[in-house]
């Protein structure tokens, strides 16, 4: 069991990552990342809606899954669900989670762009700059296209 404290955020982010550095073999590690991965499956098609917190727990341990080198084949929503956060923390997620994981050619990318674009509307410069720096990252022809005219704009007003 790693050691956690009060204030440093998400616990079972940190046993899960601990579990899986504690396996002795690879498919102990497999075993564990399918029990999780069914966990969270089913948490995101519960019948009661899941809190931000959770939601970004979640998606941060698909994330981490994502980077072990495992397929991840759902949970796209709810990261983009992220974005619509007023939580820097939740769309801090968010937002890495589609930096990594989507790709351009992905049918939400009408719905990311429609996230982008309230964040840069918002006068918020730390979430402006999240999407801003997700631009950056996806830098798909979509994304160019839509934001264009914006960025120019808003890096010149500063």
């Amino acid at each position: 069991m790693p050691a956690v404290s009060k204030g440093d955020g998400m616990r079972g982010l940190a046993v899960f990552i601990s579990d899986i550095r504690n396996c002795k073999s690879k498919e102990a590690e497999i075993k564990r990342i399918n029990k999780e991965l069914a966990n969270i499956r089913s948490k995101f098609k519960g019948d009661k809606a899941l809190d931000g917190y959770s939601k970004k727990k979640y998606v941060c341990k698909l994330l981490f899954i994502f980077l072990l080198g495992h397929d991840i084949d759902f949970g796209h929503m709810e990261a983009v669900n992220l974005l619509s956060s007023n939580k820097y923390t939740e769309k801090q997620i968010g937002y890495l989670f589609i930096s990594v994981l989507v790709n351009s050619n992905s049918e939400l990318i009408r719905l990311i762009n429609n996230a982008i674009k309230n964040d840069l509307a918002s006068r918020n410069p730390t979430f402006m700059c999240l999407a801003l720096h997700c631009i950056a990252n996806v830098g798909s022809r979509e994304m160019g296209e839509a934001f264009a005219a914006d960025i120019p704009r808003i890096l010149v007003a500063g």
